[in-house]
């Protein structure tokens, strides 16, 4: 029973960290992270 019990948590615990690795994974742009983005043009108050 003990067993049981053990494997179903570990189960819950493991599909849960797997969405969040999924849902993590989907939203972040990796591709965006490796480019640097162009400094702003210098905007001086008149």
């Amino acid at each position: 029973m003990q067993l049981w019990v053990t494997l179903g948590l570990v189960g819950v615990l493991a599909s849960i960290a797997g969405f969040l690795v999924y849902f993590i994974h989907t939203v972040l742009n990796y591709d965006d992270s490796r480019t640097i983005d162009p400094l702003p043009p210098d905007q001086k108050d008149s």
